[in-house]
């Protein structure tokens, strides 16, 4: 018996296999991304490659982290969970106003970026003094010294006995400074914007001007399907021209132990923390974090290939910190020396392609702080 189909079966058939196939390809897909995810992050969810825990802030800084939130975070070289408390620290214990006897300020570094809560140098800090109160104040994005000093001023109830400054010095000293718009009145800064950056209403942090697609229904399908994110990565990469850029063969004034006026400027806020953590009978330390090509042969070293060999020789950048600091009378630790010799015996201290440290560069960090205060008698008996 010959079975017959209908004109419109026979016009819906292509139709519901391409369908099919789409649904399949997401899918697998979504599966893979998810099991092996890629290098690239832009192949992934933005819910989970991206921290959404942000909130336009109705103080004096142009971000706030949201309280009482929890979202997984998902790269290449890690998988973890990120939560916040009732105050929007990222610590698994809410903070009830208990007096802070070690406290932390930083960017992604000290907030933890690719670590578990309880990973962290602060936590490693913690672990040390089981009978202090340590908490960090670290925000992940886009913050400076200036943006540490207006909340220690906004809050001088949250000034610990000791403040340890996580520094940064590739963009505390640089790009994050220079973006910073700053409103100060008789010494007290009331508010800092940024000249680059904005919180979009799902809670993450954008470059300004992204925040309206020219197509919303085209734009909705390549952020929020596995299909439409790989189509736009590929044609992105089918669309760059030329050779890559070549990376520059000359360090820069930071990298070679030079004030510029932004780092100058950064500076002056470092002092300036200095100066208002001692009004309330405070001590602080700077804790300079270096950059991944000052320690490790890593990809993502900016300079040329000569330059990032004479970089993990030398640390003018460090020297000219640990001098500056001296000058201040502010206590100071560089760890260059200390973390190549760990990283020539096998530790891995930083995520290659992420450049964030891991766990064992949390532990290093964390191991010579304690050593540090212990030393020299900075925490109660």
């Amino acid at each position: 018996m010959v079975r017959k189909y209908s004109k419109a079966a026979l016009l819906l058939t292509p139709f519901f296999l391409i369908l099919f196939t789409l649904v399949l390809g997401e899918l697998f897909l979504r599966g893979w991304f998810n099991l092996f995810p890629p290098v690239n992050n832009n192949l992934l969810p933005r819910e989970i490659s991206g921290l959404h825990l942000f909130e336009p802030s109705v103080g004096n800084v142009f971000y706030a982290v949201k309280p009482d939130q929890q979202q997984p975070f998902l790269r290449n070289e890690f998988r973890i969970d990120v939560r916040t408390n009732n105050v929007g620290m990222r610590e698994n214990d809410d903070f009830l106003g208990e007096h802070v006897n070690i406290g932390f300020i930083g960017d992604s570094y000290t907030f933890g970026w690719g670590v578990e809560a309880g990973e962290r140098y602060s936590d490693v800090v913690g672990d040390a003094f089981p009978d202090l109160e340590v908490a960090s104040y670290a925000y992940p994005n886009g913050y400076a010294p200036i943006h540490y000093l207006s909340f220690l001023q906004q809050r001088p109830e949250l000034i610990p006995d000791l403040l340890v400054l996580g520094l940064f010095a590739f963009n505390d000293l640089a790009d994050d400074t220079a973006d910073a718009v700053i409103e100060e009145r008789q010494g007290m800064v009331i508010s800092v914007g940024s000249r680059t950056l904005e919180v979009d209403p799902d809670g993450f942090i954008v470059n300004k001007g992204s925040l309206t697609p020219q197509f919303p229904m085209l734009d909705w399908w390549f952020r929020h399907t596995a299909i439409g994110r790989t189509i736009e990565v590929a044609r992105q990469q089918l669309g760059a021209k030329g050779s890559p850029a070549e990376k520059p063969g000359e360090f820069r004034a930071l990298d070679k132990g030079e004030w510029d006026e932004t780092a100058k400027l950064a500076l002056e806020h470092v002092k300036r923390i200095k100066a208002l953590a001692e009004q309330a009978g405070s001590t602080l330390l700077v804790f300079y974090v270096p950059f991944p090509s000052y320690i490790v042969d890593t990809p993502i070293c900016i300079y040329s290939l000569e330059r990032c060999t004479e970089q993990l020789k030398s640390n003018r950048l460090g020297e000219a910190l640990a001098e500056w600091a001296a000058a201040e009378n502010i206590l100071f630790i560089d760890p260059v020396e200390y973390f190549r010799v760990l990283y020539s015996q096998g530790q891995e201290l930083y995520f290659p392609y992420d450049g964030h440290w891991t766990p064992q560069g949390h532990a290093a960090a964390g191991k010579l702080i304690a050593d540090y205060l212990k030393m020299y008698g900075l925490v109660p008996d």
